[in-house]
């Protein structure tokens, strides 16, 4: 008989010659063996979605390699981290109070778990350094997540909090908005309660997650508030977990020393999903929906779709009301106007493509073309065009600083400069700036319809 760890390296040895190289990173750097012997081999993985997973798409692959290995058609099975399990009946054995002491503090959405968060390789990092937290507080801090609308920035948060909770359920945690912590603060104020509003976030708080930061631009007496709110949870070695839409260096007005303290823990930009990752999170929503979306779409959704998971989730919930309604099965012609309705385009899936549009559309407003653009020439006109298209690409169609750094080989500090400079011109009524802002924008909608 083989021992457990040779059957699992000979079996997973042969899965890996059957299974792509992605979709094994993606599924397999869990797989373990629990237990093996004539009657059945037990394997183990991190949650239930990656067991379902597994079992679903490569349940033949698996019965093939134990066949190969043992020359015998045993069975299998898959588990999930059984100690999280054994974890989680132990804790619900603790007091209510207790359990329910985090929770009095916190809104959360109980879809926003670990669990549920559809790992990629493109955000695998920043998973697991929010799993480390909500295991290790204090172990990143402050930690800042950054990123574009619809990435799943919430999602992490909240996650966070939940995890935490489960596993420190006598800690207090707190996650809220910018703009309730404002809101909470402003309302203290007024009713001359600022010192219970100070010990609530600055002593009570164990770990404080605050969501969508840059609500606080231009709010100058919010900040100075966080400002000193930060520095007593830091100082007191309790977390901090700060999100945002953008790059710290990228919120303007904010005080320079609540910046440096923002870049002084760990900042972690979330990154828009690949193809892979956007098809299995296509499935995944259908299933919550229970509507049955076939490969062939799921593919062609997870091409369509560019990046934004909120509206991934909002066509399906649309084609599932839709089948239902008028009984009738998903075809590509209900994909195409629904699609349609939600403004998505062919060329929303592809950034170079993207690019390639705008530069044409400026080439033809305003006579620089992409080798002038993306040459070293300080012409003004160049310049010019050079700038405007950072900030369309940024304000327009939601690149990221890094996304458009990469694009025209500019200096992240570089693209900020040009963008605020735009930006500034156009909000201060610059006739020049805001025509040909238009003129672009006129030429590029022309070229994605």
């Amino acid at each position: 008989m083989f021992l457990g760890g040779k059957i699992l390296n000979s079996v997973k040895n042969i899965l890996k010659s059957k299974i792509p190289k992605k979709a094994w990173d993606n599924w397999f750097n869990t797989f373990k063996i629990v237990k093996y012997d004539d009657e059945k081999v037990i394997f183990s993985v991190d949650n239930p979605f990656i067991k379902d997973w597994i079992q679903s798409n490569f349940k033949e692959d698996i019965e093939f390699s134990i066949k190969k290995v043992t020359g015998k058609n045993i069975p299998f099975e898959i588990i999930f981290n059984s100690e999280i399990q054994e974890k989680s009946k132990n804790i619900k054995k603790t007091s209510s109070l207790l359990e329910k002491k985090p929770l009095i503090l916190s809104n959360l959405n109980d879809e926003y778990t670990f669990d549920k968060f559809i790992i990629g390789q493109e955000n695998r990092a920043i998973y697991e350094v929010s799993r480390e937290i909500s295991q290790n507080p204090g172990r990143y801090n402050p930690f800042f997540i950054y990123g574009n609308v619809g990435l799943g920035k919430t999602h992490l948060l909240q996650s966070i909090a939940h995890e935490t909770m489960f596993n420190f359920p006598d800690k207090k945690v707190i996650y809220l908005k910018s703009e309730e912590f404002m809101n909470d603060m402003i309302a203290s104020i007024k009713e001359n309660k600022i010192e219970k509003f100070r010990e609530k976030y600055r002593k009570k708080a164990d770990i404080l997650l605050i969501d969508d930061i840059q609500f606080l631009i231009e709010k100058k007496g919010v900040q100075n508030e966080f400002f000193h709110t930060f520095n007593d949870l830091h100082d007191s070695g309790k977390q901090l977990v700060i999100c945002s839409d953008r790059n710290p260096s990228e919120l303007k007005t904010f005080h320079e020393r609540l910046i440096s303290r923002f870049q002084m823990g760990l900042v972690m930009e979330i990154n828009k999903p690949d193809t892979l990752t956007k098809y299995i999170i296509a499935k995944k929503i259908a299933q919550t929906q229970d509507f049955n979306l076939n490969d062939e779409f799921a593919n062609l959704l997870s091409k369509r779709i560019n990046s934004n998971i909120r509206k991934l989730k909002g066509i399906i919930i649309k084609l599932s009301v839709q089948t239902k309604i008028f009984n009738k099965d998903i075809d590509l012609e209900i994909i195409k106007r629904v699609l349609n309705e939600f403004q998505v385009f062919e060329e929303e899936n592809s950034q170079y493509s993207i690019c390639e549009k705008l530069f044409d559309s400026i080439e033809k407003t305003i006579g620089i073309n992409k080798k002038e653009i993306l040459s070293t020439s300080r012409d003004k006109k160049i310049v010019f065009a050079r700038q405007m298209m950072m900030y369309i690409l940024k304000n327009y169609f939601g690149k990221t600083v890094t996304d458009i750094s990469r694009e025209i080989g500019r200096k992240h500090s570089t693209v900020i400069h040009s963008t605020k400079k735009i930006e500034n011109k156009i909000r201060a009524g610059n006739s020049e700036y805001k025509v040909q802002y238009n003129n672009i924008l006129k030429a590029v909608s022309n070229h994605l319809n």
